[in-house]
Formats: structure tokens, sequence, C-alpha cells
């Protein structure tokens, strides 16, 4: 029985990458359905999440919404905090689709902790990404700052050249829109220093490429 229930799950994932969604949507619910009646509901979370992804590429939001809140319910009460991030960061992402921002902001933050707490620094860097760009949609680029700079260190301390560079980019819109005066400060804050050397040089090249 759980056999078949993988390869359910498996053939959805298949069809969900060819874009044959209903097929895929109907390999989930098929997976879901025998781990909901065998009472495995940790198993059943996961094609809970995957019938969230058909429907956010559909836009299908309200019942995206609805199968990854379902899926991070299953996730809390198991203490499995790491799944239940990823369900966190798809929240974020439809609220933000959805220009819910105080919505996504506080999802991205759920995610961002439990991702910090396990080491997760791709994931990391990917949530603190979203979040700033939730304050840059709304033009809150004091508290983007901060968040860019964070994204930045990790990115640094693992030599990701294209998270570097990424966010060598997103700090030079934040230099363009708030100005030397207000940028400083908000490094220093952040940091405990100034902002100096390769670094500078490159934000601050960034920034008049941006004309």
């Amino acid at each position: 029985m759980y056999s078949a229930a993988s390869d359910y799950h498996q053939l959805g994932i298949v069809a969900q990458e060819q874009k044959q969604f209903d097929v895929a949507v109907n390999y989930y619910k098929k997976a879901l359905k025998i781990y909901e009646d065998a009472g495995d509901l940790y198993y059943a979370a996961r094609d809970c999440h995957q019938l969230g992804t058909v429907a956010e590429e559909q836009k299908q939001f309200d019942v995206a919404v609805n199968y990854y809140k379902k899926a991070l319910k299953i996730y809390k009460d198991a203490e499995d905090l790491y799944s239940a991030a990823d369900d966190y960061h798809q929240l974020g992402r439809i609220a933000e689709q959805q220009r819910q921002f105080d919505v996504a902001i506080n999802y991205y933050q759920k995610a961002w902790e439990i991702y910090e707490e396990f080491k997760d620094w791709y994931k990391v860097s990917q949530t603190l990404a979203k979040w700033g760009r939730v304050f840059e949609a709304q033009k809150n680029y004091a508290e983007a700052l901060p968040i860019y700079i964070r994204a930045l260190a990790i990115e640094l301390e693992h030599n990701n050249q294209n998270g570097i560079g990424y966010y060598i980019h997103a700090l030079a819109r934040m230099l363009q829109q708030l100005g030397e005066s207000e940028f400083q400060p908000i490094w220093r804050e952040a940091t405990g220093e100034e902002c100096a050397g390769e670094v500078r040089e490159a934000i601050w090249t960034a920034r008049d490429e941006l004309g």
C-alpha cells in the first residue's frame, strides 16, 4: 500500500515537472488518500505540500494556501520545524504575490528563524532575499537594507559568488534610494563597522551603473 502511495507521489512529481497539472493533482491526491486512510499524517503532509505547489503554479492561491496550512499544521504537531519552514516560506510567497505584505513578512520571518537555527544558509539567504524584496515593494528601504547586509555577510562567508553579486546589486539599490548619509549609519548599526574596502567599492560601482 505504501509502495503504491510512493509511486503515485513520484508520478505526480514527473507530471508536475512536465506541466501536466491535472495529472499531477490526480496522482498526489491518490497518494494523499492512502496516507490519510492509514493515519500516516506525516507522509500525507508531503503530498499536501506538493498539491500546494501545483495550485500555486496555476495561481489558484486560495487552494494553495489551504494545502500549505494543512501541511504546516501536521509538521508543527510533529515538531518537525524544518519541514514547517518550507510551508512558511511558500505561504510568504503567496502573500507577497497578493501584495499582502505584512502577512508575507510574518511568514518569511518565521521561515528565516528556523532555517537559521538549522544553519541551512542557502535557504536563509533565499528567505532574506524575499523578505528584503517585500520591504522594497513597500519603498521601505531602511528596513530592507539591514536584511540585505545580513544576507551579503552569509554569501561572503560561504564564498557564493552568485549570491554575492545579487546582494551587491540589492545594496546598490538601497544606496541609490537612501543616499550615503542614511545608508552609512544603517550599515554601521548592522555590522558595527564602516562600509569600506572592496565591498564598498563594489556597492558604489553598482550604484553608479544603475544610472
